[in-house]
């Protein structure tokens, strides 16, 4: 059965949920699907259209419930009438939801962050990046599966090393440590970079280094901060890439590299070792030994995980190239084998044509989308200032 898919990540700047939006829609067109991308515009516009998936812009989100948004996604779906909407975090899921009120759809939504928002309407079918949030949604009363991070094996393989320092204008001489991610305040992403850079620069005989960071983020001036403190370094060199549309040669010049998530896992599919990274202090290599608990936790971690600091991983693993190649050919052939693009696309079609098929009365819908309504406008109202969640429990009677 072809489909039309409207498929709407909540941005294109350079991150994992994003990528996972894009390299979905590519593949589900080589299914036979018609599928366009609903998204506002970004740096990762250049590879949907070198991927050749059809895009339709939207408005930038300012936060909240935005009406803009609301009157630019009705008449997309006026005008391609899809089948399915497949939105990718929250915002596009809350405001998908409210368009239903007018025009009822068929929805799927997935979240690829560390934590679920309780106001995602429980009628509409949720996808989930690790087993562990899979686990905790247990209680929740409409479908869950565990769609864990996909990765294309084929665009995202083992490039030229020498090449793409070349590109990069790198100092051969010198180690490579990679990381590709939003500096962002959500899990701690950008305090993690932070705490690397400033780990590395009190790392006693530590060797020259080139530490590669390719993103942009609400904390990207912390970033720009610690670079600026571990360049006084002798033996370090942190170069500021920005976003980065195609970051495969920011892979395939390290020697290391760290990071959470689909990035992670991106850097496995380069036969990189990779040192997973976590919130408040948590860092761990990856190897046969950690790979189970990193398939529960989805590659993240928090607190710290008892081992070697950041700056020790380094140095032990500039020190041991066979070990390098060791850990970087085991990742590769743990993505190969099970994060592959063309198996997550299956599973998310045989999702979709379930939800085409599901009977649900429209009174039950109605129902769902005002609990999942009281529960954003809670959250807004504590976002705003957490006092005022006495007072709106005060004037609802409501306790959610």
């Amino acid at each position: 059965m072809k489909l039309r898919i409207l498929i709407w990540p909540h941005e294109l700047v350079t991150g994992g949920s994003q990528i996972n939006a894009i390299d979905l829609a590519a593949e589900l067109g080589k299914l036979g699907h018609e599928v366009e991308l609903f998204a506002p515009p970004g740096p990762l516009v250049s590879k949907i259209e070198a991927l050749g998936v059809s895009y339709r812009p939207a408005p930038q989100t300012r936060g909240g419930l935005d009406l803009r948004i609301l009157r630019a996604f009705g008449a997309e779906m006026r005008r391609f009438e899809p089948d399915i909407v497949h939105t990718f975090e929250s915002s596009p899921s809350i405001h998908s939801s409210i368009a239903a009120f007018r025009r009822p759809q068929r929805n799927v939504t997935t979240i690829m962050s560390m934590s679920v928002p309780a106001h995602i309407p429980a009628h509409v079918p949720l996808t989930v990046g690790t087993g562990a949030l899979s686990e905790g949604q247990a209680g929740r009363a409409g479908q869950v599966y565990l769609w864990e991070p996909p990765v294309d094996t084929e665009f995202d393989a083992p490039g030229d090393t020498v090449r793409a320092r070349e590109v990069l204008g790198l100092d051969p001489e010198r180690a490579v440590i990679s990381v590709v991610g939003r500096l962002s305040a959500e899990h701690q992403k950008a305090r993690g970079i932070v705490a690397a850079l400033d780990t590395l620069a009190a790392t006693a005989d530590l060797p020259p280094v080139t530490v590669i960071v390719a993103g942009a983020g609400d904390e990207e001036s912390l970033v720009v901060q610690a670079a600026a403190r571990a360049n006084e370094h002798p033996n370090i060199d942190v170069r500021l890439l920005g976003n980065v549309p195609d970051p495969r040669p920011v892979y395939d010049a390290a020697d290391i590299v760290f990071g959470m998530g689909g990035s992670a896992l991106r850097a496995m599919s380069h036969a990189k070792p990779v040192i997973v990274q976590g919130r408040d202090g948590f860092w761990l290599l990856l190897s046969p030994e950690t790979a189970p608990q990193f398939r529960i936790t989805g590659y993240f971690g928090e607190g710290t995980s008892g081992g070697p600091t950041f700056g020790e991983l380094v140095t032990r693993l500039i020190a041991q190239p066979i070990m390098r190649d060791q850990l970087g050919q085991f990742g590769r052939e743990l993505v190969v084998a099970d994060y592959s693009l063309a198996h997550a696309a299956r599973l998310i079609e045989s999702i979709y044509l379930e939800e085409v098929d599901a009977d649900r009365s429209r009174a039950s819908v109605r129902r769902s989308l005002n609990r999942a309504y009281l529960r954003y406008a809670k959250f807004r109202v504590a976002l705003a200032a957490p006092w005022l969640q006495d007072a709106f429990r005060a004037v609802t009677g409501r306790h959610e």
